[in-house]
């Protein structure tokens, strides 16, 4: 059978509506922009609230690593006497399942998810693949990590892409708190950047957090033979800890805050969204956490090994909810699940699942207003040629919607990192709106800036309210970036920039200006006459 080989060799126009959407929070820039043929490169966040300062909102993705049997995590009522066809052994008996609405049912092993179905906490999205699904786990991973077609091979991953985007001098003026967290799994491409090789704060198992939090470095530096083999293995240890820039605002943060409930699940994983609770709740402004549970890969002895994790995973995503019911971050925490693939529609002699193609994703919080699917359940009845399911939601849409609606990035720049137009965003009950942290946010933005034109100069004023990194770009109608003042570290204070309108080539008409700080892109307009 393919999939047996698979296994052993591996064990853009812009979206209409945030197009739209972008005019009428552009206010006054509405008649410039219609009659500028601006590229997706031009576009920044004049059109959305700032994304790390301003917005105290967080993801949370939970990687089901090795690829979820999601029709048995999620079961269609309309296919019933085909899902039984199909699996004799592993489909559950109707009386066991657990129904969600009129369409759908989930695995009676996720019983601890009922209660957020009910309180309109918990959404599905069905169907959830791409095109020329790839059945090895380390090709399929990294399509789903650098958010790149089948045949196109990407060495970054979409998450650090963002990172990079909102804090564009990284490498040398890098955040005070990371911009993106991983606890648990191997290191990730998610987390490698087209500029840097890594963007954020990766930690591999529950273990590993609490000795990183304890000891403030990956390696104690006490534990140590007191000898010149000490003192060289002191060294290499403080080289491994440095990597570790963060670790500082993560323990301070940690400490900072409580877990409010005790986790029923005893295992790593539970560990890892307990100290992602306490980081949240601490005051870390990291908007991104990856936290893996493993073990998905069920070719056998499914009829034990599938019900374990998704029971782990109820657990600990109702534990993990609990531990906000109360706080101010109630309704600022999204969690949405991803696996490689699915499984085969099929079970093997195993018993088991082999390799398959789409499969669900979960979504949870309180910010989803209500319970309910997206995406049609992919047909029993019409599979293709290896028996798997046909996709109808690509999983780039399911990126670029939670960028957009959620973590308030303009459309054109989610389809710059996700190298897509992925069309209108779905639906899960959420938008893009402000969320300022204190009430002095919402009145006064400290980067002040503006642009004249007089006696043949353009001026560009703009204030900076701490330290940063600073440059300033001049774009043309036609998208062309002129460079005013390459990067630089400018200290704390008001500037004043003039340009030569003649110097620059610059003919009667309308611009933009761009002055780039660290953590995001001031943006106006400006008439040459």
């Amino acid at each position: 059978m393919q999939d047996g080989v698979f296994h052993e060799a591996d064990h853009i126009a812009f979206s209409r509506r945030r197009f739209i959407k972008s005019f009428g929070l552009a206010g006054g820039m509405g008649l410039m922009l219609n009659n500028l043929p601006v590229r997706a490169s031009t576009f920044s966040s004049w059109f959305a609230p700032p994304n790390l300062e301003f917005s105290d909102r967080v993801l949370v993705l939970v990687r089901l690593k090795g690829g979820n049997d999601g029709l048995n995590t999620i079961i269609p009522l309309n296919f019933l006497s085909q899902y039984h066809n199909y699996r004799p052994q592993l489909g559950y008996k109707d009386s066991e399942m657990i129904q969600l609405n009129g369409e759908l049912a989930m695995s009676p092993h996720l019983s601890k998810l009922k209660p957020l179905w009910d309180e309109g906490m918990m959404k599905v999205v069905n169907g959830v693949g791409y095109p020329e699904q790839n059945y090895s786990h380390f090709r399929s991973a990294d399509i789903w990590s650098s958010a790149s077609d089948e045949d196109v091979q990407v060495n970054s991953g979409w998450v650090a892409r963002y990172a990079e985007h909102i804090y564009p001098d990284y490498a040398d003026n890098p955040p005070t708190d990371p911009p993106a967290i991983q606890l648990g799994g191997a290191s990730s491409l998610l987390f490698t950047g087209e500029h840097n090789s890594k963007v954020g704060f990766e930690a591999f198992s529950g273990q590993q957090i609490l000795d990183i939090l304890a000891n403030g470095g990956v390696n104690s530096l006490t534990d140590l033979p007191d000898c010149y083999y000490g003192d060289q293995l002191k060294y290499l240890r403080k080289l491994t800890n440095n990597t570790y820039r963060f670790v500082d605002r993560i323990k301070e943060s940690y400490n900072n805050s409580s877990s409010t409930i005790e986790y029923t699940a005893d295992d790593g994983f539970a560990l890892a969204l307990s100290a992602v609770a306490r980081l949240i709740k601490g005051g870390l402004q990291t908007k991104i956490y990856v936290v893996e549970l493993d073990g998905f890969d069920t070719h056998a002895n499914q009829l034990t090994q599938h019900p374990e994790l998704l029971n782990r995973l109820g657990k600990s995503v109702s534990d993990f909810y609990a531990d906000f019911k109360g706080t101010s971050f109630e309704d600022k925490v999204l969690t949405v699940t991803f696996s490689e693939f699915g499984r085969r529609v099929a079970e093997n002699d195993g018993p088991g699942t082999d390799h398959g193609s789409a499969s669900c994703m979960l979504a949870f919080g309180s910010c989803l207003k209500g319970n309910g699917s997206l995406g049609a359940y992919p047909s029993l009845t019409e599979l293709d040629d290896y028996e798997n399911f046909v996709f109808n939601t690509d999983f780039r849409r399911v990126y670029s919607t939670l960028m957009t609606e959620w973590l308030c990035l303009p459309d054109p720049e989610a389809d710059q990192i996700l190298f897509h137009d992925n069309g209108l965003p779905l639906t899960f009950g959420f938008d893009c709106v402000a969320i300022p942290t204190s009430v002095n946010q919402v009145n006064v933005d400290p980067y002040k800036h503006s642009a004249t034109y007089s006696g043949g100069n353009i001026y560009i004023s703009y204030s900076l309210p701490k330290a940063t990194m600073t440059m300033i770009e001049i774009i043309t109608a036609s998208g062309k970036s002129i460079l005013v003042e390459r990067p630089a570290n400018k200290t704390p204070g008001d500037y004043i920039v003039s340009i030569s309108a003649r110097e620059k080539g610059l003919t009667p008409g309308a611009y933009f200006y761009r002055i780039r700080v660290t953590g995001r892109d001031l943006q106006g307009k400006v008439m040459v006459y």
